[in-house]
């Protein structure tokens, strides 16, 4: 992805770019800190692509680092410029009620190319419909009727990227233990409503959806966890959402690990076509 459309990948890309331009000067976060009069954590934020800064500390840190080439001074200045805009899931509305790292999840989410996903619990959040969504969101203990209705909302936004209507529809390769789809939540219409859905998007072609039959013991058993992959110039990304809090894995040894996961989950489960017959067939069921 040469030009990643929303903001949360180019300030990821904005932050790799500063802390290569820092140690190529053979400075640490400490001396960069010093020189912006602000704390080490402010660039160590910065530099993970989590922290705002104003042009003119960007400025200020080119000149600390000895950029003087106007073209390289140019692409960081603009990449910082882009990197201000705000994404929807940043809006108050949404901000204010997604989950802590949610929001994160959801603007990298929308700079992919691809995701793959393993879900052992529920339906994955991009495949759900409006009321198996509202199912799962308002189990949450404490939760308001007024946050689910939000939070249904910011579900739905996300599936936009699935759509055709988008430029470059967003690639789905979900993989779902066969216990979700005998987990009736919201009842059984609702349930049923849901795996209609599944087989709707599986006729999609940036989607594939394959159901993992049953087993006493299989790779997925630790937990569910998705994998976001971008262009070249942005290394893949890895997901773990868990009820102590979520996860980014950047690490390659860490990445790799998910993918042979992955691989060896899709590899276990049913074909894509088995899975659509499984699914039409457990919606009849519920008739």
């Amino acid at each position: 992805m040469s030009d990643p459309a929303g903001p949360t990948v180019r300030r990821r890309r904005l932050g790799s770019e500063l802390r290569e331009l820092r140690e190529r000067a053979g400075l640490d976060q400490a001396a960069a800190a010093t020189h912006l009069e602000c704390s080490t954590s402010k660039i160590s934020r910065l530099e993970r692509g989590q922290g705002q800064a104003k042009v003119m500390e960007i400025r200020s840190l080119l000149d600390l680092f000895g950029v003087t080439d106007e073209e390289e001074r140019a692409k960081i200045l603009t990449l910082h410029k882009t990197a201000a805009e705000v994404g929807w899931w940043e809006q108050a509305e949404y901000e204010e009620v997604l989950p802590s790292g949610l929001g994160v999840y959801v603007g990298l989410e929308y700079d992919a190319r691809a995701v793959q996903c393993w879900e052992l619990g529920f339906v994955p959040g991009l495949l759900q419909t409006p009321d198996y969504a509202r199912a799962v969101l308002a189990s949450v203990p404490r939760r308001t009727a007024d946050e689910v209705d939000r939070l249904v909302k910011a579900r739905l936004q996300r599936q936009a990227r699935l759509m055709p209507e988008d430029a470059n529809p967003l690639e789905l390769w979900a993989v779902i233990d066969e216990s979700v789809l005998h987990r009736p939540l919201g009842g059984p219409a609702v349930m049923r409503a849901q795996l209609d859905a599944l087989v709707t998007w599986s006729t999609r072609t940036n989607v594939t959806v394959q159901i993992y039959r049953a087993k006493d013991s299989h790779p997925g058993l630790r937990g569910s966890f998705s994998l976001l992959e971008f262009g070249p110039a942005d290394p893949r990304i890895g997901y773990v959402d868990a009820p102590s809090g979520n996860a980014f894995l950047e690490k390659d040894r860490q990445v790799r690990g998910l993918v042979d996961t992955f691989d060896r989950l899709r590899a276990g489960a049913l074909s894509p076509e088995e899975s659509a017959a499984l699914l039409r067939s457990l919606a009849a069921e519920e008739n």
